[in-house]
């Protein structure tokens, strides 16, 4: 699924994207610690309208970790590219964030863009 998030200007996306990325480190440092401790979780499901509850080892979900270390790679790649091109600016306009499945694929700037 596509989606785009508009913000006011430059200094709002890159302030939203940090926030995900201190998000995203914090659910990556959790799992962390779960694997290393191989914990038990409890994973709840709905499907077809019935709620299925089983338990599993955490060590079963290093997938997510490695969809959690994709996502912090990809904002880190935007967000040094706003900083090459815009530097510590701030510009108002039509800025984007175009997510696909969630994550942050890239920015979309109108032009022009007004030094804010």
């Amino acid at each position: 699924m596509r989606l785009l998030l508009r913000f006011r200007d430059t200094n709002s996306l890159v302030k939203y994207l940090r926030e995900e990325l201190d998000k995203l480190s914090i659910a990556k440092n959790q799992l962390e610690k779960g694997l290393k401790a191989g914990i038990l979780v409890d994973i709840v499901e709905i499907k077809n309208g019935d709620l299925i509850v089983s338990r599993d080892r955490i060590t079963e979900f290093n997938y997510v970790l490695t969809e959690i270390n994709s996502r912090i790679d990809m904002i880190n790649a935007l967000l040094e590219e706003l900083q090459s091109r815009l530097g510590e600016d701030n510009y108002t306009g039509l800025v984007l964030l175009e997510l696909i499945d969630g994550v942050p694929q890239r920015v979309l700037l109108s032009q022009p863009l007004m030094l804010g």
